[in-house]
């Protein structure tokens, strides 16, 4: 058994690949095994690895159709007969002295081992992640007092206190396959590494804090896009994983709330496709109920309702086929009708009521439904 598996999953990665492979077999620290998911590359990525598990007996290449990152490093993790895993996003590299580095933390069987990234821009421009907990090593206990309480979300950085990437960490392999064999159900892009490591760290009992930089992270250039901002389903995505994740953590330790601001923060960042330079978004468009494309009927033409719209048209969503309003007279430049213009629709999906207050909601729902509105159409969210 070696001590150490790395996997890499890989797609459409041709360009910086031999990079990635070069600076994991490497290693000053040699007692590893690499494994190369290729996930239904169609560049010459899957070619690459062939090559190199050919010649070099440490590395094993699996060959699958697209299932996403999640699948991949589960698939190669089941491969693997080691004591310790880790792993390389297949765009980025990492030191050759990192694992030789992180040994003594092996040897002394911790079960999970932290250390930092390095942002890669360019040659000339490089930064390094700061650890929000102070270096050094954590038991259950002190996980539990200070660890936990900002785990997902720092009041005071505005953000997470444990880096949630999977590649800047070597973690037992029990403890990470059961959270990958867990986890791997979810449809997500975004978030991927966030469903693993902190349902792991629940099942943690040691944890390291190092201060050594070891991960070269290669930040895109200018003008491309994550793959999440063009997910069209990308808000639904995000509502599964809160879930999953609520169900997972529960409420000890404040869990529930960090996950919000954990929702928060991910919306802003989507966001940010537009440019905008807003802090926060007040009402969100429930975009966890309704798929893309659907027709719809938005009722409530007030702050909520216009927050709603412009949401919904930015993002080509789908389609308005009326607005309404009880005081319709007050939204004439909007283009708002009166709530009985609903009777002259025949085809839409759900409509969306707009307002805050539930008590009102609810009336609004009462009304609908006598006005023969299907009760399963009806949709209020806040």
């Amino acid at each position: 058994m070696n001590e150490l598996g790395i996997v890499v999953p890989i797609y459409n990665a041709e360009m910086y690949l031999e990079e990635c492979i070069n600076s994991i077999l490497n290693q000053v620290y040699t007692n590893i095994e690499l494994v190369l998911v290729d996930d239904g590359s169609t560049d010459g990525s899957g070619y690459i690895c062939d090559r190199y598990e050919k010649k070099d007996s440490r590395v094993q290449v699996i060959h699958q159709k697209n299932q996403g990152k999640l699948l991949a490093r589960y698939n190669g993790v089941k491969k693997l007969d080691c004591k310790y895993l880790t792993f390389v996003d297949a765009d980025d590299w990492i030191d050759c002295n990192a694992y030789m580095k992180m040994k003594e933390y092996m040897d002394e069987g911790m079960d999970v081992i932290s250390f930092r990234i390095i942002r890669y821009y360019d040659e000339t421009k490089q930064s390094i992640t700061d650890n929000i907990y102070p270096a050094g090593k954590y038991d259950e206990q002190k996980i539990k007092e200070m660890v936990f309480p900002i785990m997902i979300w720092d009041d005071e950085k505005k953000i997470c206190g444990l880096d949630p990437s999977l590649a800047n960490k070597i973690v037992k392999k029990e403890l990470l396959e059961q959270a990958l064999f867990q986890a791997k159900h979810l449809d997500i892009s975004y978030g991927d590494d966030v469903a693993v490591i902190y349902p792991l760290m629940l099942q943690a009992r040691t944890i390291v804090i190092s201060n050594e930089s070891l991960y070269y992270h290669r930040k895109r250039k200018g003008g491309e896009v994550a793959p999440y901002f063009t997910d069209r389903d990308f808000y639904q995505k995000l509502s599964r994983l809160y879930d999953y994740l609520k169900n997972v953590l529960g409420e000890e330790y404040g869990f529930i709330r960090q996950l919000d601001y954990f929702y928060e923060l991910s919306v802003k960042t989507y966001l940010k496709k537009y440019g905008d330079k807003k802090e926060y978004i007040r009402y969100l468009f429930p975009f966890d109920k309704i798929a893309y494309g659907k027709k719809i009927i938005l009722y409530g033409a007030g702050v909520i309702g216009q927050t709603y719209q412009e949401q919904f048209i930015r993002l080509n969503y789908g389609e308005i086929v009326a607005w309404v309003d009880k005081q319709y007279a007050l939204y004439t430049n909007l283009n708002v009708k009166g709530v009985e213009y609903i009777n002259n629709i025949d085809v839409y999906d759900y409509v969306i009521i707009a307002v805050g207050v539930q008590a009102v909601a609810e009336k609004i729902r009462q009304i609908l439904i006598t006005m023969g509105v299907d009760k399963t159409k009806i949709i209020w969210s806040i």
